[in-house]
């Protein structure tokens, strides 16, 4: 049974389900989605078995999947998962973070993007980490990719999209290599990632990408970059 946060917040995605692929420009939004699924390839470059933890209208989980990769998704809105397998990605599921519906040992890799700041509560963020441990094989990995609190620019976006109804928390890096150690995981990578706003012109996109990568790799600039990106790997 869902509690009050919970219906709250399926309540809100319910309504925003119609528009969330379009809140970004379409070369943007590609940016973002060759970056994560670039991550997926180099952590699991013989393929395997993927979990999409608030896997929405399965922008990412498709991309994933077209590279050839077994993906399963789940998402606590029923309206998003609607989406989803209007893609055809069959295999995803309505479900909390904090109970995900699969069997322990079950992937190769859980990735969770965009969604532990809509968690609110540190507990629910833990508990997450926790579930997504249990259900990644042993030698798997988990991928926490998340907003930077420490990114300027957040509080202003996410006045702007519909996603977001001001009740998110900003999870700060030290917390998710806290949880990564809480669900008995080992940190493989700790990184700071994307620096593209969504009003980047298109055709500024390729010069832009050169400067994104300086301040990823720059000591005490990349403090600035959009994403905390925890690859945490099961013993």
């Amino acid at each position: 049974m869902l509690g009050d946060t919970e219906q709250r917040q399926r309540a809100l995605y319910a309504s925003v389900a119609h528009e969330y692929d379009d809140v970004f420009p379409k070369h943007v939004a590609d940016h973002y989605l060759d970056k994560r699924t670039n991550l997926v390839k180099q952590l699991l470059p013989l393929g395997g078995t993927v979990l999409d933890v608030g896997c929405g209208t399965g922008q990412l989980a498709e991309a994933i999947a077209a590279e050839g990769y077994d993906l399963f998704g789940a998402d606590l809105s029923t309206s998003m998962i609607a989406r989803a397998r209007q893609r055809g990605l069959a295999a995803t599921c309505a479900g909390v973070t904090t109970a995900l519906p699969f069997a322990n040992d079950t992937f190769d890799l859980a990735l969770t993007v965009a969604t532990l700041h809509h968690l609110e509560t540190p507990e629910r963020v833990t508990a997450t980490v926790c579930e997504m441990g249990r259900v990644v094989k042993h030698g798997g990995f988990v991928v926490l990719w998340d907003h930077n609190p420490a990114n300027p620019y957040w509080p202003i976006l996410m006045k702007r999209v519909p996603q977001d109804s001001g009740d998110e928390r900003l999870v700060p890096r030290g917390e998710l290599l806290n949880d990564v150690h809480t669900a008995g995981l080992k940190v493989h990578a700790a990184q700071r990632s994307g620096l593209t706003p969504e009003f980047m012109p298109r055709l500024l996109m390729a010069p832009w990408r050169w400067v994104e990568r300086l301040v990823e790799v720059t000591p005490g600039l990349n403090v600035l970059a959009a994403h905390n990106v925890v690859v945490a790997r099961k013993p």
